[in-house]
């Protein structure tokens, strides 16, 4: 095994622990990553303090029990840590800084601009960049609560093209101190749309609304018809009044957000219920960053508030008046939002074009599959716009 290929592994195992940090910061306490005393061992805690990554580190549990997060924690790092060549570094501190440095400065953290957006009301948005500038500006709402690096293919794809910007959901990422005093209804989520405008000096952009976020798409358009150029709409969940076109997935999860988002005790009692209602739908190589809103039943509350009011707001008023240029994209069997429900929305508004793609859903979204990319490049380019705003 030469230097050059320890070095390559300790990167692998470093960019497993980069992409764990925002879910392992949020679990109190750290998860317990199970490794023999060793080599090994001095060298994922060298690395994970290096990354600010909270793990507690060493042999299994007496119990021998574990929780989900520490088994999804486990299997990401697994394959990392069971690779030749990872011994005999730990005792080179200048190595392991260079590897972690590497490693942050390549990983999704580059696209976080250094200062967040903050609303009106005092709650902080982080900020994701990608692309020139002074390119036209392609905004991207995403479905809330879910870590912006779900995006990291979009920005990469759209990057070249557009100036690409996204932000994490209002008090689920940042330390807020009193997420009750903080609005949480469609219409502050709406607002911080153009928060993030502002922010970035930016006077009109497409706005991409995936899943939950073409519900804030939408009121935003509403809002300040006059600084969103175009929409585009993909996989909405709505809500669209008596006998709207729903499935059983989604009626089971606005009913257990319904009840999370009472009180805080509520949404302890209901949490394990709901993790267990996502693992069963969320592929492992992304479980890391999904399943963010469901690591604790703080975080759990404040997400069914958050989302909730975007699953149950009726969508009628807000389709009124939007005459912008829009896309709307579904597919023939997404088994979480209707397809049902896009169409209607796409026959309602008055410029809409709908897509519905032959197989889809909100994980194939963020993987880019199918063709969805040569569908917004393609709508992009029919539809330019997006400018800075006057100095």
């Amino acid at each position: 095994m030469t230097e050059h290929q320890a070095r390559a592994a300790a990167a692998v195992l470093a960019e497993g622990l980069r992409d764990l940090r925002t879910l392992a910061a949020r679990l109190d306490p750290p998860a317990r990553v199970t490794v023999p005393a060793g080599p090994r061992a001095e060298l994922l805690a060298a690395l994970a303090d290096r990354l600010g990554v909270p793990l507690a580190i060493g042999p299994a549990a007496p119990d021998g029990d574990s929780g989900v997060f520490e088994r999804i924690i486990g299997e990401r790092l697994g394959p990392a840590l069971g690779r030749p060549g990872l011994d005999g570094l730990a005792d080179d501190p200048t190595e392991i800084t260079g590897i972690a440095d590497r490693v942050t400065a390549a990983s999704f953290d580059r696209f976080r601009t250094p200062l967040d957006a903050v609303a009106p009301d005092g709650a902080r948005l982080p900020v994701y960049t990608a692309g020139d500038p002074a390119a036209p500006a392609v905004l991207i709402a995403s479905a809330c609560g879910m870590p912006a690096e779900l995006c990291s293919r979009w920005l990469e794809l759209l990057g070249d093209e557009y100036r690409v910007v996204t932000w994490e959901t209002r008090g689920l990422f940042t330390d807020e101190p009193d997420f009750d005093k903080l609005a949480w209804d469609t219409e502050a989520q709406a607002g911080d749309i153009f928060t993030v405008m502002d922010h970035l000096g930016i006077r009109t952009a497409h706005l991409l609304g995936f899943c939950g976020g073409s519900v804030i798409a939408l009121a935003a358009a509403g809002r300040g018809p006059e600084r969103i150029d175009s929409l585009s709409l993909w996989h909405g969940a709505y809500e669209l009044g008596p006998g709207s076109p729903k499935l059983d997935h989604h009626r089971n999860i606005q009913a257990l957000m319904a009840m999370a988002a009472e009180d805080r005790e509520t949404a302890a009692a209901v949490h394990a219920v709901f993790l267990g209602t996502m693992l069963g739908s969320t592929p492992p190589d992304l479980a890391h960053l999904v399943l963010y809103p469901f690591a604790t039943p703080e975080l759990f509350f404040r997400y069914c508030r958050l989302n909730g009011a975007i699953t149950d707001i009726d969508v009628n008023p807000l389709l009124a008046g939007v005459d912008h240029p829009t896309l709307v994209v579904t597919s023939e069997d997404d088994t979480t939002a209707n397809p049902l429900g896009s169409a209607e929305v796409a026959r309602r508004l008055p410029n809409a074009t709908l897509s519905v793609e032959p197989t889809g859903d909100h994980i194939s979204l963020f993987k880019l599959g199918g063709r969805l990319g040569e569908l917004a490049r393609g709508f992009l380019r029919e539809h330019p716009g997006g400018r800075a705003a006057s100095r």
